[in-house]
């Protein structure tokens, strides 16, 4: 089966970084929005981070995974868990790493109802 999740352009502090984006915007928003992401501590923080497609779709998918792990290590240790809607979380970010589901137009996801940042290059345009 064919691997339909977004071809990357490097590594940043561990997190995948996506091709088909300028140099200048990995440098000046998406590895300092990484940076600020693995700095929050708090699961709610982390998911309104998540569901806002402001952010980059990096950034995002880096917040939901923090979020997840948060819960995973509470219930590991029967702690309480951070109350948020998994269901919710995963929705606000799917599509995020998925050709399928790429805005052509935006950095981020069809299924993004309002607020992403529109591409410098459109993938169309761009020849992809």
């Amino acid at each position: 089966m064919a691997d339909l999740r977004l071809p990357t352009a490097g590594v940043h502090r561990g997190v995948a970084l996506f091709a088909d984006q300028s140099p200048e915007r990995i440098e000046s928003v998406v590895r300092p929005a990484i940076d600020a992401v693995l700095g929050m501590a708090s699961a709610i923080a982390l998911v309104a981070y998540a569901g806002d497609a402001q952010h980059p779709p990096e950034a995002r998918l880096l917040a939901a995974a923090r979020v997840e792990a948060l819960w995973q290590l509470a219930a590991e240790g029967r702690a309480v868990r951070p109350l948020v809607d998994l269901d919710r979380l995963r929705a606000s970010v799917a599509g995020l790493d998925s050709q399928v589901w790429v805005d052509p137009e935006r950095h981020g996801s069809l299924l993004d109802s309002t607020g992403a940042v529109e591409r410098a290059v459109f993938l169309a345009d761009a020849g992809a």
